[in-house]
C-alpha cells in the first residue's frame, strides 16, 4: 500500500515539474479513473496465458490502476534486472520470486538487457519493458536481443519516455545513424558518449533526483553501477522506427501524459517499410503532430 502511494505521489510530482497544472491534473484523473492507454486491450490479449518476461522493473504502467495492467491478467512473468542492487528496487537475489502485487508470476533474472545468457531462444511468448530501454547504451542491441528470446509471431509491448515530457526536453531525439553506430562499435554500458551533452542540457527542475548540477555530474559519472542516465532520447516516431529496425514489426503506438510512449510490436518481418504516422494511435505531444 505505501508502495503504491509512493508511486502515485512520484508521478504526480514528474508530471507537476515536467507540464504544470494541465499534465498534473490528467495524470490525478487517470489514477483515478483508472484511464488505459487506448491499446490496452491488444496488450493484454497478448499477455493473458502467455509466457512473459520484463526486461527491468517491475514497473508502474503494468500494475493494476496502470495504464497496461498485464500484472493481473499475466499467469507466468519472469523479470530481468541488470545488478543485484539498483537505484529503484534495492536488494535483489537470483531466482527469487518475482510477484509485483503479491501473486508468484515467476522468478528473478539478473543480466544485463543486451545479454541475456542462460535464456534460451524462443523462451517467451511476450517481453514486456518500461523506461529501460533508454538506459541501455547499445539500445538496438537489446532490442534484437530481446526478439531472440522471443517466439516468432510473438510480442514485444515497450514503453519509453518522450522527451517533451521528461528532463531531456532540451536534448536532441537520437538518430538511427547514431542506434546504427552504437551497434556496430559493440558499445557496452560504459560508453560515456552522451554525458557531457546529459551535463549541460538536463533541465534539473524537472529531475527529483538530483538538486544541483555538481550532484547531476557525479551521478552521470558513476553511471556504469547506477544506470540512471538517458543515453538515448526518443519522441514517438523515432521509437517506432527504432523498433522497426531491431526487426520487431511495430503494429500501434501511442503517446500520453505525463511522458509514456507506448510501442505494441510483434516478433516477424514487416512486408513493407514500417510508416510510424500509420501506427500512431495518437499523441498530446508537439513533435508527434
Amino acid at each position: 500500500m505505501l508502495s503504491c502511494l509512493r508511486m502515485k505521489i512520484s508521478s504526480l510530482s514528474a508530471a507537476w515539474r515536467s507540464q504544470g497544472t494541465w499534465g498534473s491534473l490528467q495524470v490525478a484523473k487517470d489514477m483515478l479513473t483508472g484511464a488505459q492507454s487506448s491499446i490496452a486491450h491488444e496488450v493484454l490479449d497478448v499477455a493473458a496465458n502467455a509466457r512473459a518476461i520484463e526486461i527491468g522493473g517491475p514497473s508502474r504502467c503494468f500494475r493494476r490502476r496502470g495504464i497496461l495492467p498485464i500484472y493481473p491478467v499475466t499467469t507466468s512473468l519472469d523479470i530481468v534486472n541488470f545488478s543485484s542492487t539498483t537505484l529503484w528496487e534495492g536488494s535483489l537475489v537470483e531466482g527469487a520470486p518475482f510477484a509485483p502485487e503479491g501473486r508468484t508470476l515467476g522468478v528473478q533474472w539478473l543480466r544485463e538487457a543486451t545479454d541475456l545468457w542462460g535464456i534460451a531462444d524462443h523462451s517467451y511468448d511476450v517481453v514486456f519493458s518500461s523506461h529501460c530501454l533508454e538506459h541501455t547504451a547499445n539500445a538496438l542491441r537489446a532490442l534484437k536481443e530481446w526478439k531472440r528470446i522471443c517466439v516468432p509471431d510473438g510480442y514485444l509491448c515497450l514503453v519509453v519516455p518522450h522527451r517533451e515530457g521528461t528532463f531531456d526536453w532540451r536534448r536532441p531525439v537520437t538518430t538511427m545513424e547514431h542506434y546504427l553506430q552504437d551497434e556496430a562499435d559493440d558499445v557496452a554500458e560504459g560508453d560515456e558518449t552522451h554525458f557531457e551533452e546529459i551535463v549541460r542540457l538536463h533541465d534539473i527542475q524537472r529531475d527529483s533526483g538530483v538538486r544541483t548540477r555538481e550532484e547531476l555530474r557525479a551521478r552521470v559519472q558513476d553511471n556504469v553501477h547506477t544506470r540512471a542516465v538517458h543515453h538515448h532520447v526518443l519522441d514517438t516516431r523515432s521509437a517506432v522506427s527504432l523498433v522497426a529496425q531491431s526487426g520487431w514489426n511495430p503494429l500501434a503506438a501511442e503517446a500520453r501524459r505525463p511522458y509514456d510512449i507506448v510501442v505494441l510490436a510483434q516478433n516477424r518481418p514487416s512486408s513493407s517499410p514500417i510508416d510510424a504516422s500509420k501506427v500512431l494511435r495518437g499523441s498530446p505531444f508537439s513533435s508527434d503532430r
